[in-house]
């Protein structure tokens, strides 16, 4: 794509909405382009969002009137695949997401002065706040994820921050939404990824107004278009409204904006209906460059070197003396080449890009495809068999139950239908054995047993895929089974749920170490904040350590609330016969497992003077140790008087 304008690096990083900075032909281009990409991966996904949609209808148990094998017939829809995703959100919401200590930061290396351990109980409190408090709508959109994932077999979360609320958001986005090609490798490496959402008018000129939107006319509102929303829940869009909301593209992709052949980062924002570009924003995070490059090798050789260099101890001979001036010398010489290097025209060698989204994966898909699987693409297929199994038995009892036949000509009934009301006779003029003989009844089926064994044998199947026997929902298997062998079926049956938590696990990690970097960038030089009833302060420069060390409280070992109390409880045990455990993190971890609710209030935990924690009221000493201690020196005393 060739642009008129060629815009400066400098200027792309600096600018608030490129939109502005562009010919009208370029932004025409560019519109078109964004659109024509979106329409190529809707089209490589269409075949999964139509097993989606059937997954979704599935889940919610939607009927839709049947003509076969006659009108209003049986229609039930068993539900196997909306007890295994309840199941799955049940288990997987409460392990997630653990109130209030949400974000943990190790502490990694000595730390003699007890300096790391405090930042990392400062970055740990003020993110588990802003999930918990200041984004109001995480955690509904947390519940609302792990419903749907399950289902869809992968949802997104997108880590942005908000210049009109003024703190991170991380909200939820569907699959349905964010549009990406089948084949793309992962949500990191994809070339372009194309986000669907709706705007009304006020919001676009609220965007207009602070902006962010370029101020243009984007035509005649567009009709209200059938969602399949409205057909699950039985509405229909109005014919005409004036509020109804523009669909927006927001595309993030690769374009040539500076025209040095090297394609930049950026977000693209589109009205759909018109083609018309509403911003343009770059996102890049790093710029490396062949004097950047050389520069960090410098730097590296300039660190070896000033610590190879050891202090003489006592009077410096005249040959470490001249060692010395020579490394000075080096560093010398190295400190003007990085300055020259500092005043070179930067050469570009590779730019990285900013990552919005974070994919929660169910079950990797394994075509290799971009979408993964859930339970609606592995219980589709079985769900569907119960369906009609289930409905072929309901339709041979009620045939089987009703009564229809043939008359003959020596019944002598007159013609029309005969109805019969409770205890009514009904006379003809007729014999009754020639009455008998007229009248036959159709032949009838009885329910097959076959198809009824067929039926537990699915539903058998279907249950140990989505791990939602008996045992795991809780019902008990029988009076006369050990305790032992309960618990190791628990323990088993867990392993599948095992497996899948730790992907959500590491996708949750993914995104807190985004807002973790959010945070380094945006977050004030100090701020205050009160959480769990402490007033606390946190330091810019506390988000700026590696964020690898950042990880989520959940433990994606433990997945069941009795695994985790067991291993707290064999803990406290360790702690009291063996020296050297930490009581105060033993007591707090014992109390969590538990999920004692407002577990602070009951061990309170303060932070010292040295940035140490700290009990609120230190351990009174034991009354009979005291007697004895107060002995012992009296005894003490009078021997040394004696």
């Amino acid at each position: 794509m060739e642009l008129k304008a060629k815009l400066s690096l400098e200027a792309i990083q600096d600018s608030k909405n490129l939109a502005e900075d562009l010919h009208e032909d370029d932004l025409d281009e560019i519109g078109r382009l964004v659109c024509e990409n979106f329409e190529v991966d809707e089209q490589s996904r269409r075949k999964w969002k139509i097993k989606m949609e059937d997954a979704t209808k599935l889940a919610l148990q939607l009927t839709e009137p049947k003509s076969y094998p006659w009108p209003n017939a049986a229609n039930i829809k068993f539900p196997l695949l909306t007890v295994a995703s309840m199941q799955f959100a049940a288990r997987a919401y409460p392990a997630l997401v653990k109130a209030p200590d949400l974000v943990k930061f190790r502490v990694q290396g000595s730390d003699p002065e007890g300096i790391k351990a405090a930042r990392a109980q400062r970055v740990s409190s003020h993110m588990s706040y802003q999930l918990l408090e200041q984004d109001e709508g995480w955690e509904e959109d947390q519940d609302r994820a792990l419903i749907a994932l399950p289902i869809l077999g992968c949802v997104f979360k997108k880590s942005y921050y908000d210049p009109n609320l003024e703190h991170n958001c991380s909200k939820l986005v569907l699959p349905k939404n964010l549009a990406v090609h089948y084949y793309a490798k992962s949500i990191e490496e994809a070339e372009r990824k194309t986000e669907i959402f709706e705007l009304y008018e006020r919001e676009i000129k609220e965007r207009e107004l602070r902006g962010i939107f370029t101020e243009q006319e984007y035509g005649p509102p567009p009709s209200p278009e059938e969602k399949e929303e409205d057909t699950r829940q039985g509405t229909s869009a109005p014919l005409s409204d004036r509020d109804t909301p523009r669909v927006f593209l927001e595309q993030h992709c690769y374009l040539d904006l500076d025209g040095d052949g090297y394609k930049e980062p950026y977000v693209v924002t589109v009205d759909k209906a018109s083609n018309k570009v509403a911003r343009i924003v770059a996102r890049i995070k790093e710029i490396i460059t062949e004097q950047s490059v050389e520069i960090k090798e410098i730097q590296n050789r300039m660190k070896a070197l000033a610590q190879g260099v050891q202090p003489p101890q006592g009077e410096p001979t005249p040959q470490q003396l001249q060692q010395v001036q020579m490394v000075e010398q080096a560093l010398q010489s190295m400190q003007e080449r990085v300055k020259a290097l500092t005043e070179e025209k930067p050469k570009v060698l590779r730019i990285v890009p900013v990552e919005y989204y974070t994919k929660y994966s169910f079950m990797p898909s394994p075509d290799g495809g971009f979408y993964d699987l859930g339970f609606g693409a592995l219980l589709a297929p079985i769900n569907d068999s119960v369906n009609t199994i289930i409905n072929q038995l309901l339709d041979s009892g009620s045939l089987q139950n009703s009564n229809s036949g043939f008359l003959g000509k020596g019944a002598r009934i007159k013609g029309g239908k005969v109805r019969f009301s409770p205890n009514e006779w009904k006379r003809v003029d007729v014999a009754g054995s020639t009455l008998r003989d007229a009248i036959v009844p159709l032949p009838v089926n009885a329910p097959s047993n076959v198809l009824f064994e067929l039926l537990g044998l699915l539903i058998g199947y279907a249950e140990r895929i989505g791990s939602v026997t008996d045992t795991m929902m809780g019902e008990n298997p029988g009076q006369n089974t050990p305790a032992y062998n309960m618990s190791a079926m628990l323990e088993q049956g867990l392993q599948v749920f095992n497996g899948i938590f730790k992907r959500v696990y590491r996708s949750f990690r993914g995104e807190l170490r985004k807002l973790y970097a959010l945070n380094g960038i945006y977050l004030d030089q100090e701020e205050y904040f009160a959480y769990q009833d402490m007033e606390s302060k946190i330091l810019q420069t506390d988000y700026t350590a590696d964020p690898k060390d950042l990880i989520p409280a959940a433990d994606p070992n433990a997945f069941s609330n009795k695994e985790k109390m067991a291993k707290a409880q064999m803990i406290s045990e360790r702690a009291m016969s063996v020296p050297g455990y930490d009581t105060m993190a033993t007591e707090k971890r014992l109390l969590e497992s538990m999920d004692v609710p407002n577990s602070a209030e009951i061990y309170p935990i303060v932070q010292g003077e040295d940035g140490s924690m700290q009990l609120k009221f230190p351990p009174q000493p034991d009354p009979e140790f005291e007697i004895k201690r107060a002995d012992m020196q009296r005894r003490t005393l009078e021997g040394q008087s004696r």
